[in-house]
């Protein structure tokens, strides 16, 4: 059975951040309340061991900073799950 997995959408999220005025990692880390690392390791290719997936406090965070819908900037992944299966194990 496949399961889905919450990926970011790099890209929107870029552009909604210029919109603000968020130029830099540090600034749009700060605007969702996470750390630089974590934006970084939600953005790297899924192939790359340091990916990690956005968690919930990562999602709240962009949601209440840019005030968009969910589908903006999020989408559900199945080779993720599947990628992350074949790294691990």
């Amino acid at each position: 059975m496949k399961k889905a997995t919450i990926r970011l959408n790099e890209n929107e999220l870029r552009k909604t951040a210029i919109d603000y005025g968020l130029d830099t990692n540090a600034q749009i880390a700060a605007a969702i309340g996470v750390s630089v690392s974590q934006l970084w390791r939600a953005t790297l290719p899924l192939d790359d061991p340091r990916y990690n997936a956005p968690g919930k406090n990562f999602i709240a965070g962009v949601l209440a900073a840019f005030g968009e819908p969910f589908e903006r900037f999020f989408f559900l992944d199945e080779s993720v799950a599947n990628a992350t299966n074949e790294r691990v194990g």
